[in-house]
């Protein structure tokens, strides 16, 4: 079968003139090709070379069909699109009638147009929804629209959606996003290891450090992390915080740091590389994020990977990742009061917070991209009633 990838995901040639993107979406996107003859990606391309934390695709069945990149949330960016929207709608709908079947990634703009585009286009119909699947102050309105259109049956197709089962809509299909191998897990193993070694020995008291990953941004709300470190040191404790991420808030965060007379412990790295956000998991003792409205953090799982324990604002999902605080703890967002209350309560509790760290790991380990592959094929291969490759079966055979 040949598939079809259509959304805004920037994509780049790079010196040796291999297709690359984001490094998760990369990871994922290799396990789809893997299930197909062809893939197919229609999405804007620059020439390169791509910026930190992009990487090339494996798979060597993949081309690209390019779109003009253009967009944004506000009024007057949803009027520049309208020259676009033609030779968008064009584009994906000739390639949606020249392969067997489409994966539209939304919400944005391109996926929107595609999800008209595409109908009736004799292609089989998928769409991922990686936003938040629920109604919030602020959700842009063309979020809520693609929201409404793929929660619909008129839609044709399965949804990957970050919620609960629907059974009211057998469409909808809770998924996860993970961008991890089992080898990943266990080449982690050695050290996630000493991590728990090192939480349950009473002689140790730190320096801790805490990791906060992502853009900076008001949704991301590094803030509140930053906000909690003074009530966190107040009773003798030592951490450090490593700030991941670049983005415009960076300038309001440095100077709150200051104003609150923590900004010697808290390091802003800018941007990096997967493998370097890996890395600040493996060296780090708690993950927090503070994100007011978040589909599926992938950082929850990556960190969990490396036995570091996150502790996350609610979302629909949370309940599942944190095992209801088995292996990680939830907070309201702009509550920096009790995110200060959990860390020191984790520090203060050595055996449970080992404890959690174990489960965390064990819990990252069934939720791998192996897992996420096999979810995605037994998921088409039942809404669509198709037989995909099997990446397991020699030679990945029909």
């Amino acid at each position: 079968m040949r598939l079809a990838v259509i959304g805004d995901t920037q994509h780049y040639r790079d010196s040796e003139g291999r297709l690359c993107a984001l490094e998760p979406v990369v990871n994922q996107l290799d396990r789809w090709a893997e299930l197909f003859d062809e893939v197919v990606l229609c999405a804007p391309l620059d020439p390169g070379p791509p910026p930190a934390g992009f990487g090339p695709y494996k798979s060597t069945n993949l081309s690209i069909e390019p779109l003009q990149k253009a967009g944004g949330n506000t009024r007057a960016a949803k009027f520049g699109l309208l020259g676009h929207l033609i030779p968008w709608a064009r584009t994906t709908r000739r390639v949606a009638r020249s392969v067997d079947a489409v994966h539209l990634r939304c919400p944005c703009n391109i996926g929107l147009v595609a999800i008209f585009s595409t109908w009736k286009a004799g292609a089989l119909r998928y769409a991922m929804y990686a936003g938040v699947w629920h109604d919030y102050v602020g959700e842009p309105r063309f979020f809520r629209l693609q929201r409404k259109l793929l929660g619909s049956k008129w839609f044709g197709g399965p949804v990957s959606v970050y919620a609960d089962k629907n059974p009211a809509l057998g469409h909808l299909e809770p998924f996860f996003s993970p961008s991890f191998s089992s080898a990943d897990i266990e080449s982690a193993r050695t050290r996630s290891d000493a991590k728990i070694l090192r939480i349950q020995d009473s002689s140790f008291h730190g320096p801790w450090r805490l990791v906060t990953v992502g853009r900076l941004t008001p949704n991301k709300n590094q803030q509140t992390i930053i906000r909690s470190l003074p009530a966190i040191v107040q009773g003798d404790l030592q951490v450090t915080l490593d700030v991941y991420g670049d983005g415009p808030c960076l300038g309001e965060l440095e100077k709150l740091a200051s104003d609150l007379g923590v900004a010697e412990l808290v390091t802003f790295h800018g941007s990096v590389s997967h493998g370097d956000v890996m890395e600040a998991f493996a060296n780090g003792d708690l993950n927090l994020l503070s994100t007011r409205q978040e589909g599926y953090g992938k950082v929850l799982l990556e960190s969990m990977v490396h036995a570091t324990v996150p502790v996350f604002g609610k979302s629909p999902v949370s309940g599942e990742i944190s095992g209801d605080g088995s292996r990680g703890l939830v907070f309201p967002s702009d509550d920096s009061e009790r995110l200060s209350e959990l860390v020191i309560a984790l520090i203060n509790d050595r055996e449970r917070w080992a404890q959690m760290a174990i489960a965390a790991r064990d819990y990252a380990a069934t939720m791998t991209l192996e897992a996420f592959q096999d979810r995605v094929r037994e998921m088409l291969q039942r809404q669509w009633g198709v037989t995909l490759r099997d990446p397991g079966s020699a030679g990945g055979s029909k």
